[in-house]
């Protein structure tokens, strides 16, 4: 990363950090209020109630409090001062805070009931269409139907009724334990039969899913939302599908097995079976006796479509097949309704989740009665239970205070360093090292906390003063803030020399990124219309070094796989504008012939001598009249640089051996020698 890149980053985590730890202080606050309540100390909880929404209001711009903790507040201090207790001084905010709480309720409520507006919105223009379509099809004598008795009388009903059973029993995969709707008829007659009974039971169930949702249409009243809550959103026991909401999902589930197919092509979807994978059985007893399909086409849509093919095949009457594409129209649009309509089905249901929610914000810590069966409830303790309690919270308190205020002077910190970074100064940090005090310079590290420190003050303090189990961690000089060895971020700003200095790269980019661009641009400064191919081992590094590119208005050509791959081949070569092509080193390095080309950028070092030189082959082949380059990029004082010396050495010492071989000439002794501790230590 780049300084400004890290600094980001380092921001991100530390305000997520800042929310969580106040959170946890909202929370702590919170309940301690609640055990003051219980033992009559209502001063002291009041005090807690308004220390919570002190913070709110102190940290609010820079951090979110959630809303239900501080509706949770506003509404306990309502209730305590509303019981007028002796002692508890009055403040200029108490008249507020019954807005204050009607609004935080309201506020809440806005993303569910814009949801649920959004939903009903998307369903009108569906039912629209539904009962525009309904108007043009006959509902006395069905389209279909007349086909079937056309065929009859023209002796045609035996091809018909195999067309049909073709149609069904070859686009999908038959199921051993169900019988197929082909198996239901043998003959015209039992093909009327059938698909008038399976036509009217969808009808059935589409008015039944209909009338359900419209039920639960308007504002949920107090007993549909404790049925709600014993149902399914805080139950004592197992679900057991009793509340309006359940009852629906299981009309839907039987509407959907009518209107879908239950089986696609060589896979099968059954609802109990995806159940029983997924929760284990427990809920076996109150399973549906349909199966929930996979939105493919139904059979009787097949069968319908099948016999409009045949009265198209067949050319009868225009009027007759005019109503039947209308028909299948229809039941497109009964597809669509079902979609739309039970996406209106869970954001009701997420509505009346919301609205207990908010009956939950306003519950407290409380004491269970004596004659009360022991609940399950969270917010109901045991009488022995206080004091335990009161320890825990007093515990959260202050460890979640001394956490928020070290992530927000950390917060403050990288903020104000993001400030003072000086974009004139070539990328050196003029910043001293707080330990050796000497300039930070080119390359430097910066700890989780966002302090910097030299390399080599780094080094002595991993080496010699590392904490925590197995000594993985550091503990910053300035802040005492513990990071582990593996988020000690390293920042290298190394200038090019001489020349290079001069061409500027526009963006924000590593240091290996920078380099390739400006070689690039160098490149076409000193040859102009050079042509250049990029390789590296990593799709993601070109994607990285395209953005790069784009930064810096220079055209280029990407190749990341099959899609469009002669077409950006044909730009790169033919096109005067394109000189640069991304390749991947393991599709683009084998069979082409680009010698349209003659500079070869390396991006980072290859273990296998035999890819690299299949990638320089690319251009440095029979028919190249021009000189060839060849670009290495290796960032100073890592494992590439210990690589490349690593490639060099073995190369001298496998020449006898495999003087005219393509394999690797590294070993596994070589590789694991790369990555042994004095190595690593040494880089």
């Amino acid at each position: 990363m780049t300084m400004e890149e890290l600094l980001k980053s380092l921001q991100k985590k530390c305000r997520v950090e800042c929310e969580e730890a106040h959170r946890q202080l909202v929370c702590a606050l919170n309940g301690r209020a609640g055990i003051h309540i219980i033992r009559g100390e209502y001063l002291e909880a009041v005090e807690m109630y308004r220390e919570v929404l002190r913070s709110s209001e102190e940290h609010k711009g820079r951090l979110k409090t959630d809303s239900l903790q501080r509706l949770h507040a506003t509404h306990n201090l309502m209730e305590l001062l509303k019981a007028k207790h002796s002692g508890i001084p009055p403040t200029l905010r108490d008249d507020r805070l019954g807005d204050e709480a009607e609004q935080l309720r309201q506020h809440y409520m806005t993303k569910y009931d814009s949801e649920v507006s959004d939903a009903l919105q998307a369903l009108q223009p569906v039912l629209q269409s539904i009962k525009e379509l309904r108007r043009k099809v006959k509902q006395s004598s069905p389209w279909w139907l007349e086909v079937v008795q056309r065929a009859v009388r023209c002796s045609t009903d035996d091809e018909l009724v195999s067309r049909i059973k073709n149609d069904l029993t070859s686009s999908y995969k038959q199921q051993a334990s169900k019988l197929s709707m082909a198996d239901k008829f043998r003959d015209a007659v039992g093909l009327q039969l059938l698909l008038t009974s399976q036509i009217q039971d969808l009808m059935k169930s589409q008015k039944t899913v209909q009338d359900a949702v419209k039920e639960l249409e308007g504002p949920a009243s107090r007993e549909v939302i404790e049925e709600v809550t014993a149902c399914h959103l805080r139950p004592q026991r197992l679900p057991l599908n009793t509340c309006v909401f359940c009852k629906a999902d299981v009309l839907f589930t039987d509407y959907e097995s009518k209107l879908f197919s239950h089986t696609v092509k060589g896979q099968t979807a059954i609802f109990e079976e995806m159940i029983e994978d997924q929760e284990g059985g427990l809920m076996d007893d109150r399973l549906p006796t349909t199966s929930r399909g996979l939105w493919a086409a139904s059979e009787t849509e097949k069968s319908l479509k099948a016999i409009l093919a045949f009265a198209k095949l067949k050319r009868l009457d225009n009027d007759l097949l005019e109503e039947g594409t209308t028909f299948m129209e229809l039941l497109e649009c009964w597809k669509k309704e079902y979609k739309v309509l039970h996406e209106y089905w869970m954001v009701l249901r997420n509505h009346v989740s919301a609205i207990d929610e908010l009956g939950m914000a306003t519950e407290r810590l409380r004491v269970r009665l004596p004659d009360e069966p022991k609940p399950k409830l969270l917010h109901i303790i045991e009488p022995h239970e206080v004091d335990q309690n009161q320890q825990k919270l007093l515990n959260d308190q202050a460890l979640a205070k001394s956490q928020l205020q070290k992530k927000l002077g950390q917060v403050l910190y990288l903020n104000n360093l993001e400030k003072s970074q000086d974009k004139s100064n070539e990328e050196l940090n003029p910043e001293p090292c707080p330990i050796c005090a000497r300039p930070l310079g080119k390359e430097w590290a910066v700890l989780t906390c966002g302090h910097c420190f030299c390399n080599e003050c780094i080094s002595i303090m991993v080496e010699q003063y590392s904490v925590g189990s197995r000594r993985r961690a550091i503990r910053c000089a300035v802040c005492r803030q513990i990071t582990s060895h593996a988020e000690i971020s390293y920042v290298f700003t190394t200038q090019a020399s001489g020349q290079d200095q001069d061409i500027p790269v526009q963006g924000s980019h590593s240091t290996k990124v920078e380099a390739v661009v400006r070689t690039l641009k160098k490149i076409q400064l000193i040859d102009p219309g050079a042509k250049c191919l990029v390789f590296s081992t990593w799709l993601s590094v070109l994607d990285i070094i395209s953005k790069a590119l784009f930064d810096n208005n220079m055209e280029f050509s990407q190749i990341n796989g099959i899609h469009k791959f002669q077409d950006n081949l044909c730009s790169f070569k033919y096109e005067e504008q394109i000189n640069i092509l991304l390749l991947p080193l393991h599709t683009g390095s084998n069979g082409l012939n680009i010698i349209e080309a003659t500079h070869v950028l390396l991006v980072e070092p290859i273990l296998n001598p035999a890819h690299e030189l299949q990638a320089i082959g690319r251009v440095h082949r029979i028919g190249q009249t021009k000189p060839t380059f060849v670009h290495r990029f290796l960032i100073k004082s890592t494992i590439e640089e210990r690589m490349q010396a690593m490639m060099k050495t073995a190369e001298k010492s496998h020449t006898t051996t495999m003087k005219h071989s393509e394999a690797a000439v590294l070993t596994v002794a070589d590789l694991a020698d790369l990555f042994t501790e004095e190595h690593l230590e040494s880089m």
